[in-house]
């Protein structure tokens, strides 16, 4: 198949916006001044016959590897998959270079490992490799940014089980005269990836920058392009991170993983529920709830002060909750149980730096609510599930069973759920309303 001629065609360098004429406002995104010249080849010739495979063939499945790190393979879906390509972004600082270059290292027990970094220098990617204690003689280092280049080396060297790019915003290939960084760049070089990691069966893991919004830098279309989206996250002068899977075609999504990052590296925490809820709080505001991410049942604490305001319309503030559903919830509260919150500033957070957007807990946000404005202390051991409509009905959410049984484990003696989930070990309630006075027994909550 032959190139005939070039199509000039105009992208939008934040969202991948694509256009045959120059805008100055992107439409996708609503960014100025996003538009990139990009010239595009315009194929003709004969189409190529192509074999299809009968769905009995006898064909080699690709395997997991699995590593030392268990709490990001099971992000991955129980290990990274050979031949797939996973990007992984985050803010600037937040560890992605450390967590990279650490499963990287813990991936050279299935052989060859390419770490090619065109942010650092080999020199300075050697320091953090000795400060990690990851060294070992069968993690490479370079810091080539042609990826034709990096390409055609390890292949001559034999074929590698994985190879990282130290950022996918710094490669380029020398059949585009585009600067890197730039969305056509980006978007040849990815391409290129993935044909690679396909034809050879060798799992590719890219680094993303993100934008000030948070949304990865260059065109959206690269997450559409690979096989796994992994997000680092975290408060930027705490040393908790969370690693969430946000795409993953091998596996689940919402998938997380925690860690506390130490000078000595990434150290994963197994158990999160001991880090996201206090269980023996019993502070007005502070409710426990399960939430589910991913396979993963986890404990949290839910933590709501209600202060009086003393400006023209009260104000809500979220951390790890949509501010929206707090404007809903405190809406239900109001409305269903018969309290002002007209002159009441509310300030919700989630405990530990956990942000979900898990409808089981839902009850856990209005009881906090209640309990924070009429300063009620709670019962102790006790933790509220389920999803509450504009009705003040409360419903049942999925994984009930498994979200109970990690409420007893953690040592909770009283689960309040909805009637509709029948069980020995909670309770069952209709209402709202019904809640609180389970909860309380009745003590001032009219």
């Amino acid at each position: 198949m032959s190139r005939d001629k070039n199509k000039i065609v105009y992208v939008c360098s934040e969202c991948g916006y694509k256009s045959t004429k120059w805008f100055g406002r992107c439409p996708g995104c609503g960014a100025w001044d996003s538009a990139v010249r990009v010239e595009e080849g315009v194929q003709s010739g004969t189409p190529s016959l192509i074999e299809f495979k009968p769905s009995t063939s006898d064909i080699s499945i690709p395997q997991r590897m699995t590593t030392v790190m268990k709490e990001t393979d099971r992000v991955l879906g129980g290990g990274v998959v050979s031949g797939s390509v996973i990007l992984i972004s985050g803010g600037p600082g937040i560890g992605k270079s450390t967590l990279a270059i650490e499963y990287a290292s813990a991936l050279t027990t299935y052989g060859n490992v390419y770490y090619v970094s065109g942010e650092e220098s080999v020199p300075q990617t050697l320091l953090r490799v000795k400060r990690l204690g990851v060294e070992n003689n069968r993690l490479f280092l370079s810091s080539e940014v042609n990826v034709d280049d990096v390409l055609s080396s390890v292949s001559s060297k034999g074929k590698p089980v994985a190879i990282v790019f130290d950022s996918i915003q710094t490669l380029y290939t020398s059949g585009m005269s585009a600067l890197a960084g730039s969305v056509p760049q980006m978007r040849e070089c990815t391409m290129k990836l993935i044909d690679y990691a396909k034809a050879n069966d060798v799992a590719i893991f890219m680094i993303g920058h993100v934008t000030k919004e948070g949304n990865i830098a260059g065109p959206m279309v690269l997450e559409h392009m690979v096989d796994g989206v992994l997000y680092l996250e975290g408060e930027p002068r705490s040393g908790r991170r969370i690693l969430r899977s946000v795409k993953n075609r091998f596996g689940p999504t919402d998938e997380i993983a925690v860690y506390d990052m130490e000078t000595n590296g990434m150290i994963e925490i197994p158990d999160p529920s001991k880090i996201f809820a206090d269980v023996d709080s019993e502070d007005p505001g502070s409710a426990l709830s399960v939430i589910v991410e991913g396979s993963r049942p986890l404990m949290v604490n839910v933590q709501v002060l209600a202060t009086p305001s003393y400006r023209n319309g009260s104000i809500r503030i979220t951390r790890g909750f949509e501010n929206t559903k707090l404007m809903i919830m405190a809406a239900i509260v109001s409305s269903h149980l018969g309290i002002s919150l007209e002159n009441k500033d509310i300030y919700l957070n989630i405990l530990g730096g956990l942000r979900t957007s898990d409808t089981g807990i839902d009850l856990a946000v209005a009881v906090a609510i209640f309990s924070a404005v009429r300063k009620l202390r709670f019962p102790p051991k006790i933790a509220f599930i389920g999803e509450i409509g504009l009705d003040g009905k409360v419903r049942n959410v999925p994984q009930m069973q498994m979200r109970i049984s990690e409420a007893k484990r953690m040592g909770i003696a009283r689960v309040i759920v909805s009637n509709g989930y029948r069980s020995d070990e909670t309770e069952g309630v209709k209402t709202l309303k019904e809640a609180i006075l389970k909860s309380f027994g009745g003590r001032n909550v009219a």
